[in-house]
């Protein structure tokens, strides 16, 4: 169905290319426009569930434009969920994370785009970072520019450089108008690109009220169409002191509801629908919202309930009680709302007194080799859910059932370090298809390095063992080989450790010798990487 906001749009999105609506995924569905069809996507799932179109060559876009595979700078860290659509640059030392770029869109060096959803011919310039943002068609963003949470940037509208846009901003070309539509002015006028991109992520509901007749066009023609059509029926009252001197578009604002009574001062419903607004958009906090509708309920209650009533009945206090003695203490951090999502909804509670990381290690190795390892993928993405268990759980849970069945092969004896990582290679001849499933970004990663440091410190012959070194360094550097961690978070890793000093129990393996070797090594490798990538850019 439709999304009703573009908070549940970006959810729905991210949870489409995690793979919850299988077999509705984008590498398994070629996309096709109807009226005025764009192209067919073809898509690929690589590793950290990073989607890119592979149907470039041979075919051209609707505006004669060849189609082409994206292009990603070598020292570009992609992170998944993600989609990246068709003609897509992305230059070097660029960060995406659990985003969407449409057809055509250009990053340049040293961009971040986290949490957003870039439409068709978006071009964001050097050094430019985007966080929970939409940015529509033929928009810019300018060098340097920081756009925050809850923003979106409209149809052929520009950012300036150096300028840092405030979270919440809508900025938009349409001239302002009365009863004013709450999406006016961003998706009214949309071609199909957005459509297209919007379909790319599994979402084409939200955007197909884009017009279907407008074809797309290259990223600085659309911006000057999109300003000369507006040009054409309103004048563009540009905000500069918002979007700066070499931006476009005005700051939009929704209009008070209706539904308000006549009475209520102006400025009170204003507040009231900046408010709705917010809530409304991505990055948005639920927890806030939540709190003052439970404030508000219990001020309305006249029956005599009260919180000393709740409080005396402890015994049998229910999952209500504890909403309220968590807002009762206005200290507490979001984060400590374990029984709410990201977005401040209720969530199954997880049973108390349950190891999660534990019961997903048993089941690891209750598990048989001779059985494909997806359906052990399966049956741990079962027993996340039912726990709200993280993938940095079941990562760590993985990693040590791996060393206890490694570890089994050796019945009465401690395995030499060279003897363990033989071990450790043969069994990642299977567990590797599933580490590479479950680890979507460096978090994961470092929870695996975090899984070896905690049977390090723990008793057993796995802490006899890994305690030996160069043992630590042996499976490091396998788990790199084998492209189960990368060099970005075992470099995380490494400055948590370094940051803790030698005192941290955690900080053994780190200060050992053959680990700091290893990192020392690694880190050589990774500059001359750079080094040989910049030498090529030189070349060409």
């Amino acid at each position: 169905g439709r999304m009703g906001d573009m908070r549940r749009y970006h959810r729905v999105s991210m949870d489409l290319l995690r793979r919850w609506g299988y077999p509705l995924v984008p590498d398994n569905y070629n996309h096709s426009c109807s009226a005025g069809s764009y192209h067919e996507a073809s898509y690929i799932c690589e590793r950290h569930l990073v989607y890119r179109d592979v149907s470039g060559g041979g075919h051209g876009d609707s505006d004669g434009r060849e189609r082409k595979r994206s292009h990603v700078g070598r020292s570009t860290q992609l992170s998944g969920p993600l989609l990246l659509g068709s003609n897509a640059s992305i230059g070097e030392y660029c960060h995406l994370q659990r985003s969407v770029l449409g057809p055509n869109c250009t990053l340049m060096d040293n961009c971040d785009v986290v949490d957003s959803h870039l439409w068709g011919d978006v071009l964001v310039e050097e050094g430019a970072k985007l966080n929970g943002v939409i940015v529509c068609e033929g928009a810019i963003i300018r060098s340097g520019a920081v756009v925050d949470r809850g923003c979106v940037i409209g149809r052929g509208c520009i950012v300036g450089s150096g300028v840092h846009l405030k979270e919440f901003t809508r900025i938009t070309l349409a001239a302002e108008v009365e009863d004013d539509d709450d999406y006016s002015g961003f998706d009214d006028s949309s071609s199909d690109d957005s459509s297209s991109s919007g379909s790319e992520s599994g979402t084409d509901d939200e955007e197909s009220s884009a017009d279907e007749s407008e074809k797309a066009t290259p990223q600085e023609s659309n911006v000057s169409s999109a300003t000369e059509e507006v040009e054409s029926n309103f004048a563009v009252d540009t905000n500069y002191e918002v979007v700066g001197k070499d931006g476009l578009g005005r700051v939009w604002a929704p209009s008070p509801s209706d539904e308000y009574d006549s009475d209520d001062d102006e400025e009170e419903k204003q507040a009231e629908a900046v408010e709705l607004m917010k809530s409304q958009s991505i990055g948005y906090d639920m927890t806030l919202l939540y709190k003052k509708w439970k404030m508000m309920q219990m001020e309305d209650e006249d029956d005599g309930f009260s919180l000393d009533d709740m409080e005396s009945d402890a015994d049998d206090m229910d999952m209500d009680d504890q909403w309220a003695d968590d807002i009762g203490d206005t200290n507490i951090d979001a984060n400590t709302f374990s029984h709410l999502d990201e977005d401040g909804m209720q969530i199954t509670g997880r049973q108390k007194g349950v190891d999660v990381v534990q019961e997903l290690r048993d089941i690891c190795l209750e598990h048989e080799t001779s059985s494909p390892v997806e359906n052990l993928r399966i049956e741990l993405n079962s027993f996340k859910f039912s726990q709200n268990a993280t993938y940095s759980d079941c990562c760590k849970g993985v990693m040590m059932a791996v060393m206890d069945k490694v570890l089994e092969g050796y019945p009465d004896s401690v395995p030499s370090p060279g003897k363990l990582v033989v071990s450790l290679k043969k069994a990642l001849e299977y567990w590797q298809q599933l580490f590479h499933s479950i680890c979507m970004g460096s978090e994961e990663e470092k929870a695996i390095i975090h899984a070896l440091e905690t049977l390090a410190l723990g008793s057993g012959k796995a802490a006899d063992v890994l305690g030996k070194e160069p043992a630590f360094r042996f499976v490091l550097q396998t788990l790199h080989d084998k492209e189960i961690v990368n060099e970005v978070a075992i470099f995380e890793w490494a400055e948590e450790r370094k940051e803790e000093g030698k005192d941290s129990s955690r900080s053994a393996l780190f200060w050992q010798q053959p680990t700091q070797d290893f990192l020392e090594w690694l880190e050589e490798s990774s500059d001359e990487d750079s080094s040989d990538g910049s030498d090529d850019e030189d070349s060409d």
